[in-house]
């Protein structure tokens, strides 16, 4: 297994321990690829997962806001789909050898 789809299969299972459902894993649409969306309750969430082997703390920097963009457009066509009336991105984050995940919520402008 390739290490993104080991920290892509670690994120669902934490989601989905949280109560989110999962609805899609590798979502394409156009342009984007949406590594995870999830449904918890009427919102839905869209998911990046990142992998860095070196520690950093620069998350800012690891989705730029083109790609938040891109997700949230992708992502807002399923918005009616799933009747959720809210949408919000999220980044979870694992670094080094710490398989702990740094769940971050991603604001957009």
């Amino acid at each position: 297994m390739k290490t993104y789809e080991t920290y892509e299969r670690k994120a669902a299972d934490l989601l989905k321990k949280m109560g989110h459902t999962l609805l899609y894993q590798n979502y394409r649409s156009g342009r984007a690829q949406i590594d995870l969306i999830t449904q918890l309750d009427h919102c839905l969430y869209i998911v990046e997962v990142k992998y860095r082997s070196s520690s950093v703390t620069d998350y800012e920097n690891w989705v730029s806001e083109r790609q938040c963009q891109r997700l949230l457009q992708a992502g807002a066509r399923l918005t009616g789909t799933f009747h959720c009336t809210e949408i919000k991105l999220l980044l979870i984050a694992y670094q080094g050898e710490d398989l702990k995940p740094e769940i971050i919520p991603i604001d957009v402008n």
